[in-house]
């Protein structure tokens, strides 16, 4: 198992993502409705965190970062939700003891994170042991287009915020190492890919049926040759 990634950049970290807000919406909606808590795999350092709390509902928002999670304290405190959120310190391949729910949102392409299907389904099993019948797990990935690949392997490329990053792209071992840095503060992470339909088999096994797949999070389809998606599954039974 890797080093934490985040601790060198949970300092920039929102300034790196600080564009990235399609997503916010759709998860605040996704939670709606929810009549347990929220637990939020990967929460950082609360982009969705706060929002979903803001919205009025219990977060236990889980992330194995400490530097990342005083951040999301920080955040929550200053948006006055901090009696809404809880924060567990954890890896997502090793869960701790959580209380049953009927939502599970996985933002921001955290299950990446999981190195190869026995991870990816050992997952989804532990959160089917979590979720009562009917409940719901939401979460997004991606896998690369040969124009992401193309156009970005081995290249440093600077976002608007001015942080830098460079894609090496393994796409015979569907693996991308991610090199992220901005004045002093610099990390690589390793994320790991899937097909849709291989997504879709996990699920299936872990007790799960899709409700949902989609492109993007305005509801554009699936993209036969990779790109976003977004998916929305039932604990089934």
């Amino acid at each position: 198992m890797e080093t934490d990634p985040y601790a060198a950049i949970a300092g920039i970290y929102d300034r790196w993502c600080q564009e990235v807000i399609e997503d916010v919406a759709f998860y605040v909606a996704r939670c709606a409705g929810a009549s347990g808590p929220v637990i939020e795999i990967g929460a950082g350092t609360g982009r969705i965190t706060i929002p979903v709390a803001l919205a009025g509902h219990e977060v236990l928002a889980i992330d194995r970062s400490a530097p990342m999670l005083a951040g999301l304290v920080a955040a929550a405190d200053r948006a006055r939700v901090g009696q809404l959120v809880r924060i567990i310190e954890a890896d997502i391949r090793a869960l701790p003891p959580l209380p049953t729910t009927d939502r599970v949102i996985a933002p921001f392409r955290v299950l990446l994170h999981l190195a190869d299907d026995i991870e990816r389904l050992a997952f989804f099993q532990a959160i089917a042991a979590l979720l009562v019948p009917g409940g719901i797990v939401v979460f997004d990935v991606f896998a690369p287009t040969k124009a992401d690949v193309t156009q970005t392997h081995g290249r440093w490329l600077e976002r608007p915020s001015g942080v830098r990053e460079r894609a090496v792209w393994d796409v015979p071992g569907r693996r991308l190492a991610l090199e992220v840095r901005l004045r002093g503060h610099s990390t690589t992470m390793s994320l790991h890919w899937t097909s849709d339909d291989a997504w879709r088999a996990l699920l299936a096994t872990a007790g799960f049926r899709v409700l949902d797949a989609r492109g993007g999070f305005a509801g554009e389809r699936l993209g036969r040759e990779g790109g976003d998606a977004v998916y929305v599954a039932e604990r089934v039974g």
